[in-house]
């Protein structure tokens, strides 16, 4: 953390608290163990290890977190720091406490949601599971329902392009159709899905729609008037995307959207 200089000692009581918070209120809470200047946890339901610390100047001047889980790191929108903490992915610095207290909440979301929390869910709970017609459909239950909740978490249970945040009308929409994937693996990926309203849900999936390389929405010609009126492709916002869900969704272009 180039011009700074973390605490090697103790911290002070009140901003050791505050530091406790930030992991705890969040989701980790096994720890602290101290090394370096950073405050280590854990998570007894997400995967990684965060460690959080600050400079001398306490809670008034920067604070940091340094972070495992790879995906995660690449996905928080924080400003980097450096170094992180012995063994961790990445590092990033926050000017107050909210904002420290609100990436913590973003990397427990992330590293719940991420691809390989999903498949390992779904792998220890179809365990005893074997080969019959009925094991099948559990199979197909729980993987289904394992990436809803994955793209849930992912999204924050809203639509990126309505804002719809009833769950009765939002969709796990694969971007790959789960007959066409080649593994478990890549079916429970969530950057293999979408989290849409039921509407744009049933259009992509009938290639009516798909999304370029900037997440704008482009409709099919054989969309008509009505249904473009009703789903005011013009007026929603670009999808955030990732590399992982662009080609992916370079994928749907070339072999679902009816693009003529």
């Amino acid at each position: 953390m180039t011009g700074t200089k973390l605490r090697l000692t103790n911290y002070p009581f009140a901003l050791l608290s505050e530091l406790r918070d930030a992991a705890n209120e969040h989701g980790y809470r096994i720890g602290p163990e101290q090394a370096a200047g950073w405050l280590f946890f854990r998570s007894a339901s997400a995967p990684g290890e965060i460690a959080v610390a600050a400079t001398v100047s306490g809670l008034d001047g920067p604070l940091f977190l340094s972070i495992t889980h790879p995906g995660a790191a690449r996905e928080l929108n924080a400003e980097p720091a450096s170094p992180c903490a012995n063994g961790h992915s990445a590092a990033f610095v926050f000017p107050g406490r909210d904002a420290l207290f609100a990436a913590v909440s973003d990397v427990y979301r992330l590293s719940m949601s991420l691809p390989t929390h999903p498949l390992e869910e779904y792998l220890a709970e179809c365990a005893h599971l074997g080969d019959t017609e009925y094991d099948r459909i559990q199979k197909l239950r729980i993987g289904q329902d394992k990436f809803r909740n994955a793209l849930l978490t992912y999204w924050n249970s809203q639509c990126p392009l309505t804002g719809i945040t009833e769950p009765d009308l939002l969709r796990a929409s694969h971007i790959i159709p789960w007959a066409r994937c080649e593994s478990d693996a890549e079916r429970l990926n969530l950057y293999n899905g979408l989290l849409l309203s039921s509407l744009w849900d049933a259009a992509f999936d009938a290639g009516l729609l798909g999304f370029d390389d900037h997440g704008r929405a482009i409709p099919s010609p054989t969309l008509s008037a009505a249904a473009l009126a009703e789903l005011k492709i013009d007026a929603v916002p670009p999808l955030p995307l990732t590399p992982e869900h662009r080609s992916r969704l370079k994928w749907h272009r070339e072999v679902v959207w009816l693009g003529g």
